[in-house]
């Protein structure tokens, strides 16, 4: 993997507004974990956060350097906080770490390739998308990849049956599911039954709007 290069400056002042005034000037409030129980308060510009994430994703090795400082520190993303209406991160925590020692981290799974059920009508359902793994920071992978071409109607994926990348445990259960080929009936009777719900809440509907209706005319 590639080293992701990110400058930040040290933090001086702490607080929510402190906190909006970085965010409205384009930084974003963070914090670097060390080893121990040491913890350095942050910011960095938010574009080019977003810019060096981009490149590798949150599973990058990131040489963090402070502003006016030549020591680099090697992290890795420990954690965000996005903003719930869609403005951007709100808060991020990285972690440093040793290029001798292991660390945990999450990847993405992705798969590749076009199943031979789906050609035949199946729908493919990804049901795990990330992959939680442990290995020395220099071998976190970008994303680990599993080639569905061979896939049949009916077949399913487990955690067990991901090729693991060179220097990496896979922490997951190996029964977990990854993914499978439902069979096209099985998709077409779950949208017969939500048509079946719709069309039975309608006819309530309707037939809660007549019964004020029919007891008016007794009345008259």
């Amino acid at each position: 993997m590639k080293k992701v290069e990110l400058k930040v400056k040290e933090r001086q002042s702490f607080g929510s507004s402190e906190s909006r005034r970085l965010r409205q000037s384009g930084w974003i409030p963070g914090v670097l974990y060390g080893g121990g129980n040491s913890s350095v308060p942050l910011a960095v510009e938010a574009k080019s956060l977003k810019k060096a994430l981009g490149r590798e994703g949150g599973s990058a090795i990131i040489s963090l350097t402070f502003e006016g400082k030549k020591k680099e520190h090697p992290v890795i993303l420990k954690e965000y906080q996005n903003d719930p209406v869609g403005r951007g991160l709100l808060h991020v925590d990285f972690m440093e770490v040793r290029m001798d020692q292991p660390v945990e981290a999450t990847v993405r799974l992705e798969l590749v390739g076009s199943a031979a059920g789906v050609r035949e009508g199946g729908v493919l359902d990804h049901s795990l998308r990330e992959l939680h793994i442990r290995c020395l920071p220099g071998d976190i992978p970008e994303g680990v990849h599993y080639d569905v071409e061979q896939m049949q109607i009916g077949d399913s994926v487990k955690v067990g049956d991901i090729p693991i990348p060179p220097r990496v445990e896979i922490l997951n259960d190996p029964d977990s599911q990854v993914a499978s080929v439902i069979p096209p009936t099985i998709v077409k009777e779950e949208a017969a039954a939500e048509e079946a719900e719709e069309e039975a809440a309608a006819e309530e509907g309707a037939e809660a709007e007549e019964a004020p209706a029919a007891e008016g005319g007794a009345e008259t």
